[in-house]
């Protein structure tokens, strides 16, 4: 009985425990602080090198021309040539062309910054030589000399009016000579020094992360202390990016039906998105061309290039491999219409057709190309996707700078046997005289040629597509040589 009153006692006592001193209202849950994400680019097209003088793609240039510096700059709009880290570059002879540095330059890890890292830079890419760089537009450098820490010359084998372009390029940016090696490209996975604008401080296989160089001293300075340049799968996932504001700004990466339903959105919006982005107009700067390979097996016959050049003239809207704005172009190539398609013999023939993949709509436009080849050249043609190697190719990438010369450029670095030497006077006395009807003259003269020899061929010309953020602008000069992005641009 005792011990049953103390079971009853003890039970009594733990459910009134539980009856009294209700445990305090905690209130509602403290908010989890919020991480502001970077301000961030997205695109479709990944670099793939940083190294500037290893840069032959628009996506490589996007490190060349945002961390490294050069002497010269461009303004792609006019082809204004100005100073950036030179104080000043002027021509002390018909084939001497000297630049004036300031003191007290600085690359992105402090060492300092002379005349002989630029002889070093420019030497050292003239002898890589990458393919599809822009150290082609050098052509007429002799030497590089260094006068002191502060002048630098550049003896040039024949007068060339032209040389400051490619001072601009990012074949001309300058490196550490203390760090980079002389004879081979810098391998990724080594940090990238420069002296621009930014400084890359993150690489990873989805984004980098450029942060501002507040030592920089040129022309494009820019105001964003971060930014985080992502790097979209595809399409639909750039425009996820739009309709969900997870990004600031989208460069190129958009495919047809995707501008049409944000275009749509503009429209009911008075420009504006329903996520409030907004459409910067670069009209008719991206420019498509079909390239011949110059290790084509059947680039020598005239009759294929003919073929292949015919079949591809009823959907042609470019009839110059320089764009219409940029002075000089002349229209050479035939366009629209119905075209006489040479007879290349009983055998079929079979090419290879390869286009950039992460390009907006260039997988259409090469499945539209393969359509129009085996129907009317009598050919098969297989697509590549990611091939720069394959017979033809399809590439929309923009001079390394927006003049005629620049835009020349494929098809001057590649011309067929029996047209070189001509071509390579043409290019000569075009960048030497300094009369401008006399170089409209040459010019026209290559590109009459490059109709005949159609190893370049234009085939469309399209605006270039850039969205901006809610509360984003482009300020000062946005962009490079010939309309590659600008981050120092960017304001928010």
């Amino acid at each position: 009985m005792h011990k049953a009153w103390i079971a009853v006692a003890s039970v009594l006592a733990l459910t009134l425990a539980g009856c009294t001193g209700a445990p305090a209202d905690p209130g509602p849950p403290s908010p989890t602080p919020s991480v502001k994400r970077p301000f961030t680019v997205t695109t479709t097209e990944v670099p793939g090198t940083y190294d500037p003088a290893a840069a032959t793609t628009s996506a490589d240039a996007i490190v060349a021309l945002n961390t490294f510096s050069r002497l010269m700059v461009v303004h792609p709009d006019q082809a204004d040539l100005k100073p950036d880290l030179a104080t000043d570059c002027l021509y002390t002879s018909a084939t001497s062309y000297e630049c004036q540095l300031p003191v007290g330059l600085t690359f992105q890890n402090g060492h300092a910054l002379t005349a002989s890292d630029v002889k070093f830079s420019i030497e050292r890419a003239y002898r890589l030589n990458v393919p599809s760089s822009s150290i082609q537009l050098f052509d007429s450098l002799e030497r590089v000399e260094v006068v002191d820490d502060h002048t630098v010359r550049f003896d040039l084998k024949y007068a060339d009016t032209q040389f400051g372009y490619a001072l601009a390029t990012p074949a001309a940016s300058i490196v550490d000579e203390e760090i980079y090696d002389p004879d081979a490209v810098r391998p990724n996975d080594a940090q990238a020094v420069g002296s621009g604008p930014y400084a890359l401080v993150t690489t990873a296989s989805d984004h980098l992360v450029f942060e501002r160089f507040p030592r920089y001293k040129g022309a494009l300075t820019g105001v964003l202390d971060e930014i985080k340049l992502a790097f979209a799968p595809d399409s639909a996932a750039a425009e996820k990016s739009v309709t969900a504001g997870t990004t600031d700004v989208v460069w190129r990466s958009l495919n047809a039906a995707a501008l049409e339903r944000l275009s749509a959105e503009m429209a009911e919006g008075g420009g504006v998105t329903r996520s409030g982005f907004t459409k910067v107009p670069l009209p008719q700067v991206r420019l498509q061309r079909v390239i011949v390979n110059p290790a084509a097996p059947y680039r020598d016959n005239s009759e294929v290039r003919a073929a292949v050049a015919a079949a591809l003239q009823a959907d042609r809207s470019a009839a110059s491999i320089i764009p219409p704005q940029v002075t000089g172009s002349v229209a050479s190539f035939p366009a629209g219409g119905t075209a006489q398609i040479p007879d290349i013999g009983a055998q079929r023939l079979r090419l290879t057709l390869g286009f950039t993949s992460a390009a907006p709509g260039e997988r259409d436009l090469a499945g539209l190309l393969r359509d129009r080849l085996e129907e009317s050249a009598g050919v098969s043609v297989l697509l590549q996707p990611d091939n720069m190697n394959a017979d033809l190719i399809l590439t929309d990438r923009p001079a390394w700078v927006n003049t005629a010369l620049g835009w020349l450029q494929p098809y001057v670095d590649d011309p067929l046997p029996g047209s070189q030497a001509k071509v390579a006077d043409l290019v000569r006395n075009a960048r030497s005289t300094s009369d401008a009807a006399t170089r409209l003259a040459l010019l026209a003269e290559i590109q009459q040629q490059a109709a005949a020899d159609l190893t370049v061929l234009p085939q469309s010309l399209a605006a270039e597509t850039m969205l901006l953020g809610p509360g984003v602008t482009l300020q000062g000069q946005p962009f490079g040589p010939a309309w590659q992005l600008g981050l120092w641009s960017l304001r928010a």
